[in-house]
């Protein structure tokens, strides 16, 4: 049942997409519940480009704890984000993570790692065998851009292009993100300091528009499982109470997580 604890705390950290760089030492207070977050838009410019999440978006998800060591990633993500090249602390958009997709790799085992992912999956109350209507409010972690900090570049059609990968030109970016997160129906105020490349075609100028773009932890991101009350439950979602002794005992009770997202006019 530790295992399993452990895989808990990696599905909560996904990501993602932002969180606390840090996490206080004590009882953590339970999020504001919530079903969903509210649109993220701001006005554009002429300059304006809507980004469209690939399907393939990756975490990683890190839990060391005093008896065990938890790994995970996720593979699936969605969502749109709005990029006002003249303007880029105006950007706003929402990136969700699909827990579906969450796999545990704590082990050499892969018959282990599956259950434990099974069980994450479970007291996130996002697992496949749950009923739909447990599933539906819970499936995806979700994050909403309300703010853009600290850009190293405003106006992005007057910063010049550099060399990039495969023949293509890029521009890089650095920023720190604000937003709210939500995972199991609490939401929680969040920020993170990213790295986000534009690239760009070989013959582009510095005002044309990018073609795609990438965007990464610069640092990794602490996710607290008590702020999303996620707790051992079983497949009814009843709560097992005699494993609450386990989290910050054998496993860990927060999670460290890094995150790569890109993204395209489309895609």
């Amino acid at each position: 049942m530790g295992r399993y604890l452990g895989m808990v705390g990696i599905a909560a950290m996904l990501l993602s997409a932002a969180c606390d760089k840090g996490s206080s030492a004590g009882s953590v207070e339970l999020a504001p519940s919530a079903s969903a977050l509210a649109p993220s838009v701001a006005a554009p410019t002429s300059m304006a480009v809507k980004m469209k999440v690939d399907a393939k978006g990756h975490t990683e998800i890190d839990m060391p704890g005093p008896n065990e060591h938890i790994k995970a990633d996720t593979s699936a993500s969605m969502g749109s984000i709005d990029v006002d090249l003249m303007n880029i602390p105006a950007t706003r958009g929402e990136v969700k993570v699909d827990l579906q997709s969450l796999n545990l790799k704590t082990f050499d085992d892969k018959e282990k790692n599956k259950s434990q992912t099974e069980h994450a999956q479970t007291w996130l109350e996002a697992a496949p065998k749950l009923k739909p209507e447990i599933v539906e409010p819970n499936r995806y972690a979700v994050f909403a851009i309300r703010s853009v900090d600290n850009a190293s570049v405003v106006d992005l059609t007057k910063a010049p292009l550099a060399p990039g990968k495969d023949g293509k030109q890029q521009k890089v970016v650095t920023a720190t993100v604000k937003g709210e997160f939500l995972v199991h129906q609490h939401k929680k105020d969040k920020s993170v300091d990213v790295e986000i490349t534009f690239i760009y075609p070989a013959a582009a100028k510095p005002a044309d528009k990018p073609e795609s773009m990438t965007i990464k932890t610069k640092s990794p991101l602490v996710v607290t499982l008590d702020e999303h009350d996620i707790k051992p439950r079983d497949n009814t979602g009843v709560i097992a109470k005699e494993a609450f002794k386990l989290l910050g005992t054998k496993v860990a009770d927060t999670a460290s997580v890094t995150f790569e997202f890109n993204a395209a006019p489309g895609m």
